[in-house]
């Protein structure tokens, strides 16, 4: 009996056995129905998801330290700062965050963490950064398409309707921006930029944000492209609480190795809290580029454009851009010829050319003085002193460039001369590259504009410029000249890398236009600055860098004179910093620099500064 028992209870363990494991292995349809030999799908097999999620980012720790022995009397007795974050109001960590639910479709989204050091405890800031994007695309016999929407795409038409100038690669490399990448090696960041002249850059170069909805298609039939968009930009009215909008597109047709486009774009934001009245811009272009050989390039982008507000009856006029460029093959020497002519009538913010001669357009932004306001994306209006390759409006000129190797020494030099097609201000804006940066983070955290002992100093995005007023009775056509030279040697010392660059630039503003610089007191300002700077490699993973920075301004008695001294402007900056790069690992690196700056003008007794800055960053990618 007791046998039976032991076998009957056996049996009923079995039966228990199997019923539970069908149960557990089956899905919640399925498990109402009994399969006596269903213990195989024992675990669970959860159903397929979104398997491709991926997540990367960087860190950025920003911490900078300044000591003034003689500072703007506007910042009163302190002299010693603290400031642990980023001036240009940028996160510490970002996250990227990805999902691409099919082969053909993505989802993105942009998340940030930091903390802007305010003293309150609930303080803490995070968000989405960049917005949640979507792309799409889809493939058919007649072509890819497009589409993107939401957040906010980096995105570009042709340099004058929706792009950022690129210049001629004349710059320098001393100071890092914040979105500068770790190179594998310290060095590689320098042997890049003798080698190329250029550095790498990442999405953004030469492009414009963009929010709302774009279609793109390509590889269509007869060698076809094209580029639709509907949103806003960062500058067409932004967050104002009355409609606003910008619609764009392109159409491109490519010839071999030629291409032709056509491009518009179109800006509209009511200037009144009824939306009764409009103000904006239109631009049609035609861009193209042509290629004979290898050995004479030609491109160009041609077009029209108008202003249009209540005040202002929307005059069309031309915008030009033209280049031709002869390579060694051809003139030994490569050589590129530029000519350049935007209208008064003709402006775009969105474009690669500066507002010049449209205040009205910045006074309903919002933005009623010349120099930005506390908006760090307006463009000054003004006669601006610019870096040959920056266009903007009522000017035309002549642009001649060229690049001189050999062995190991790279020689670039670019001389431009312009002049106004209308005298329409009475203000000339120029900068202070030796102590630029610097100078920027003596107003931390917003961006100001007629600061400074005499307010006349205006700060945007890492940059400071200061503004002189012409004192003619009437606004005169100006005249500009700049030379840019460039120089660049790389060598081994001791068996380490060293490499050197050279960047000087000597400009003149005057009356009228002339072929040739006026370097005297005829000119209404003279501006001559002068940067050099080594990199010496130490260790495949340790750099030391060199910066020396000179700066020389003067103004004739035609500009604003001093009320105490009746003196004219009579600059001089000078500044040097040394600094060591280090890689501590992978995707990490640190970068450390010290920097002593001193600048006097002779005849404004206020505007003067010494002191020192050190700045510590830590950037890490993962």
């Amino acid at each position: 009996m007791k046998t039976k028992i032991k076998i009957h209870s056996i049996s009923l363990w079995v039966l228990l056995l199997i019923f539970s494991t069908n149960i557990v292995g089956q899905s919640s349809q399925d498990s109402v129905m009994f399969k006596p030999f269903g213990a195989g799908l024992y675990p669970k097999k959860n159903k397929k998801g979104l398997s491709n999620i991926s997540i990367g980012g960087d860190f950025r720790f920003m911490g900078t330290y300044t000591v003034m022995e003689n500072q703007y009397p506007e910042f009163g007795t302190v002299k010693n700062r603290l400031f642990l974050g980023d001036d240009s109001q940028l996160p510490m960590l970002n996250l990227n965050i990805g999902i691409n639910p099919s082969k053909t479709t993505s989802f993105s989204v942009d998340l940030f963490v930091w903390t802007p050091l305010s003293g309150n405890y609930d303080d803490f800031v995070k968000g989405v950064f960049l917005g949640i994007k979507l792309s799409g695309s889809h493939s058919t016999k007649y072509g890819i398409f497009k589409v993107r929407a939401g957040g906010i795409h980096w995105c570009k038409l042709s340099p004058m309707t929706f792009g950022t100038n690129i210049g001629y690669n004349r710059f320098s490399l001393f100071e890092r921006n914040p979105w500068d990448p770790n190179t594998k090696t310290p060095f590689e960041r320098y042997d890049t930029y003798f080698e190329s002249g250029s550095l790498n850059q990442d999405e953004r170069w030469g492009m414009q944000a963009f929010h709302g909805i774009m279609l793109e298609g390509e590889k269509l039939p007869w060698d076809l492209s094209f580029s639709l968009m509907f949103g806003k930009s960062q500058l067409n009215g932004g967050t104002l609480p009355v409609p606003n909008s910008m619609t764009g597109g392109r159409v491109k047709k490519e010839i071999g190795n030629h291409f032709v486009s056509l491009n518009a774009i179109r800006s509209v934001t009511y200037s009144d809290s009824l939306a009764t009245e409009t103000l904006g811009f239109n631009l049609i272009t035609t861009e193209f580029e042509f290629d004979w050989k290898d050995k004479i390039k030609f491109y160009g982008e041609v077009g029209v454009g108008n202003y249009f507000s209540p005040q202002n009856n929307g005059n069309w006029g031309e915008a030009i851009d033209l280049r031709i460029r002869f390579s060694e093959k051809l003139t030994f020497i490569p050589i590129e010829l530029r000519y350049f002519q935007v209208s008064p009538n003709v402006m775009n913010n969105n474009g690669s050319f500066w507002n010049s001669s449209i205040q009205e357009y910045d006074a309903a932004l919002n933005n009623p003085q010349a120099g930005g306001g506390q908006s760090p994306l307006l463009i000054p209006f003004a006669s601006s002193l610019v870096p040959i390759g920056q266009l903007t409006n009522n000017r035309r000129g002549l642009v001649l460039s060229t690049d001189l190797v050999y062995k190991k020494q790279k020689l670039t030099i670019g001389y431009s001369v312009a002049g106004e097609m209308k005298g329409v201000s009475d203000r000339i804006t120029y900068g202070h590259p030796a102590n630029n940066l610097a100078l920027s983070r003596f107003w931390r955290w917003n961006f100001p504009a007629n600061v400074g002992p005499y307010e006349n100093l205006s700060k945007i995005y890492r940059s400071v410029y200061e503004t002189a007023i012409v004192t003619d009775s009437v606004p005169t056509a100006k005249g500009f000249n700049t030379i840019e030279i460039a120089y660049k040697t790389s060598f081994k010392l001791f068996n380490r890398k060293l490499a050197l660059f050279y960047l000087g630039s000597f400009h003149s503003i005057q009356d009228k236009f002339s072929p040739y610089p006026v370097y005297s007191k005829k000119a209404y300002l003279q501006s001559y600055n002068q940067q050099l700077e080594f990199y010496y490699e130490l260790s495949k993973s340790i750099v030391l860098s060199n910066y020396f920075g000179y700066d020389r301004i003067i103004a004739n008695d035609r500009t604003n004179l001093d009320i105490e001294s009746q003196k004219a402007r009579d600059q001089v900056g000078f500044s040097y910093a040394i600094g060591l790069d280090f890689l501590l690992s992978k995707n990490v690196g640190l970068y450390l620099r010290q920097r002593w700056m001193f600048y006097r003008d002779y005849s404004f007794a206020n505007d003067r500064y010494q002191g020192s800055e050190t700045s510590l960053e830590l950037k890490i990618y993962f």
